[in-house]
């Protein structure tokens, strides 16, 4: 196994994009040549050396083998584990903008809080983030018709707008609440949503969606038979009929 540690010199006031911090890019590299990575804050071409400190084992290893620890407020630094394939990475404090996107295996494990488009249109691996999340997780990026396309996203608190837009497969779990219109335009996958929501499943046609607490609901769901799920009763609603839709949407009754 072979573990490489990244600690932020400075905080950042620009952005940085580092889409090359992830255990597929980092394992057959040396100390050094990791350290020569090029990143971009702002417009300015930069080494991953001039923004972190890098650490960590030097003989080289398989994805499978790696693991990236990055300590620190990361908050700033986006693209984090872009197209991560294997092997673990962990963010021992909050993460910027795109972490995981189009991320296809491994684990990316975040203790703190994720910003917005976190595993955007990943295919396959599993993201976990302790805290909190932002808007548009697990969905397309602007324009795209298509979001997550497999894996798991796994969120602790609350997430926001948005979640798993144009979702075609996986499964994304929210602890906490969620902003409006989690579920739009999904043409598959699974979301559960712990706490409340608003306007859960706009124009989909395919997928399902279920919440533990309260939903308003959109008038273009149709309601059909309650069902019990784990223990739980839920009302189950068929939609979005706007689309001639038949995905499947969940409401706990006692939160109804």
């Amino acid at each position: 196994m072979r573990t490489i540690t990244l600690r932020p010199l400075r905080a950042f006031e620009v952005s940085v994009e580092a889409e090359t911090i992830s255990p597929s890019r980092f394992a057959s590299l040396t100390l050094g040549q990791i350290r020569t990575q090029e990143v971009f804050m702002g417009n300015w071409k930069m080494k991953l050396a001039d923004l972190f400190k890098v650490e960590g084992d030097e003989p080289l290893a398989t994805p499978e083998e790696t693991t990236i620890v990055l300590e620190g407020d990361f908050s700033k630094v986006k693209r984090i584990g872009e197209g991560m394939g294997a092997g673990t990475l962990e963010v021992r404090g909050n993460v910027g903008m795109r972490a995981g996107s189009g991320m296809k295996g491994g684990l990316m494990m975040i203790r703190g809080n994720a910003d917005d488009w976190l595993g955007r249109e990943m295919s396959g691996g599993k993201i976990v983030v302790e805290e909190n999340a932002g808007n548009y997780i697990g969905s397309g990026y602007r324009g795209e018709k298509y979001g997550m396309r497999g894996g798991e996203i796994e969120i602790g608190g609350s997430a926001g707008a948005y979640l798993g837009e144009h979702m075609c497969a996986g499964t994304i779990r929210v602890k906490g609440d969620t902003g409006d219109f989690p579920g739009a335009v999904n043409q598959g996958g699974t979301i559960f949503i712990g706490g409340d929501t608003y306007l859960p499943g706009a124009e989909m046609t395919k997928g399902s969606i279920m919440v533990r607490g309260k939903a308003t609901m959109l008038p273009s769901y149709q309601k059909a038979e309650v069902v019990t799920l784990e223990g739980i009763q839920y009302q189950k609603y068929v939609g979005d009929l706007v689309e001639n839709g038949k995905g499947e949407l969940y409401v706990a009754t006692n939160s109804a």
